[in-house]
């Protein structure tokens, strides 16, 4: 697997003079990246949250507000264009650049998020088969989204398929997958969950109904990774000693630190295989003056999203024909701070030594790096046509894999 300051030095951008703004458009979070297009120097990483998160954590409730309120369209566009916008101008200044020096911007982002960019109808991906037909690249004029600078030239490259969006695509270049000599794997964990497995001859990519994604309001506690989450935790006798984002008070459990939590009592028997809590529960994680807790409730959450997930990159292996596994990518809204070891006991993913496993918390914000310029948006035609999408609703393994993964 790659690296993506390997793959960038690879890169020879058509344009030689100004920069490059790219961007990873999450469900969560927006991440941008400013680089010098001569020297492809990476200049500065700016992430913020997706402040569409006020109309719904998860892509579901976006999605069915936007189709049922031309209102609610409009200001999920304008808010995920004004954080573009901000973005940019914030990377610049912090560089001490001109915005208007920015010649080339490219945004990537999962289906719906697209959708949201481009002020679509994004109603085709509320009922099956969850596909925006007709969704073609976007490339003109930065001006004409309404994105700054006007006179840059704007990427936005179309889904995969389905809910397989070019974030995917990003991760794919990121990797160096197209033209690899062994069977590679990413997972891309978010309130919507990617994955590509393939080599240089064949990529498959599908996407999982992730859910809660380990964090959201299906949780008792659930918290983004932001000021406030508790991220690490470990058992100690009968307490948890807790890291928190920001090293202030706690707030919530983010994704990483409910995976350390289960891990650590299903290591000290406190869970059983099945899942069942078999102490008195909730589990007092945080005890101050409103404790913060995980319930029975919580554990089985986790077990539904990290079994749906296992579970469809079990089918791609099936249909690949093979569950060979030269090297992982974890990336997602966790990527920073996942402790391989504990995911490793609780069965998330296939089981791999860590020298085989990359976390990358950017990597698709890293791989739309790779998308800037005439030429490299141009050379996309030859990875796309080596990618198949899988239907997991459509697939008989599906369910029993799902169950079988169920145990922790």
């Amino acid at each position: 697997m790659n690296s993506g300051s390997e793959n960038q030095k690879n890169r020879s951008s058509a344009a030689t003079t100004g920069y490059g703004v790219a961007i990873d458009v999450g469900t969560s979070s927006i991440w941008s990246r400013l680089i010098e297009l001569g020297s492809e120097r990476v200049l500065d990483t700016y992430v913020v949250p997706n402040p569409q998160q006020r109309h719904g954590a998860d892509i579901t409730s976006r999605l069915g507000l936007a189709s049922g309120d031309a209102g609610a369209r409009a200001a999920l566009h304008a808010e995920v264009i004004s954080t573009m916008n901000s973005s940019i101008e914030r990377l610049c200044a912090d560089a001490g650049i001109p915005t208007g020096q920015v010649r080339e911007i490219t945004a990537v982002g999962n289906s719906a998020m697209y959708a949201f960019m481009l002020d679509l109808d994004a109603t085709p991906l509320c009922g099956t088969p969850f596909n925006l037909k007709g969704a073609r690249d976007f490339y003109g004029p930065a001006a004409e989204l309404g994105v700054n600078p006007p006179g840059a030239n704007l990427f936005i490259p179309k889904p995969v398929f389905g809910f397989v969006g070019a974030d995917a695509l990003a991760d794919i270049l990121l990797v160096g997958m197209a033209d690899s000599d062994e069977i590679e794997l990413i997972v891309d964990v978010g309130t919507n969950c990617e994955m590509a497995l393939g080599y240089r001859e064949k990529i498959l990519v599908a996407s999982s109904p992730a859910g809660p994604a380990y964090e959201d309001t299906h949780m008792s506690f659930g918290l983004s990774a932001t000021e406030g989450a508790i991220y690490k935790a470990t058992l100690a006798g009968e307490r948890f000693d807790c890291s928190v984002v920001g090293n202030g008070e706690p707030r919530g459990i983010c994704g990483s630190g409910l995976i350390d939590i289960i891990a650590e009592m299903r290591r000290h028997g406190w869970v059983d295989e099945g899942g069942r809590l078999l102490r008195e529960g909730p589990v007092v994680i945080a005890d101050d003056a409103d404790p913060i807790t995980v319930s029975q409730h919580d554990i089985r959450s986790f077990q539904l999203v990290k079994a749906s997930v296992h579970a469809a990159i079990s089918v791609l292996q099936k249909k690949f024909g093979s569950d060979q596994l030269g090297r992982m990518l974890i990336t997602g809204t966790f990527g920073s701070y996942i402790n391989l070891d504990n995911a490793r006991t609780l069965k998330m993913f296939p089981d791999l030594p860590n020298d085989r496993i990359e976390v990358v918390a950017d990597a698709a914000c890293q791989g739309a790096v790779l998308m800037l310029g005439e030429e490299h948006r141009l050379s996309l035609a030859g990875v796309h046509a080596k990618i198949r999408h899988v239907a997991l609703p459509l697939n008989k393994n599906f369910q029993d894999e799902f169950i079988r993964l169920m145990a922790i």
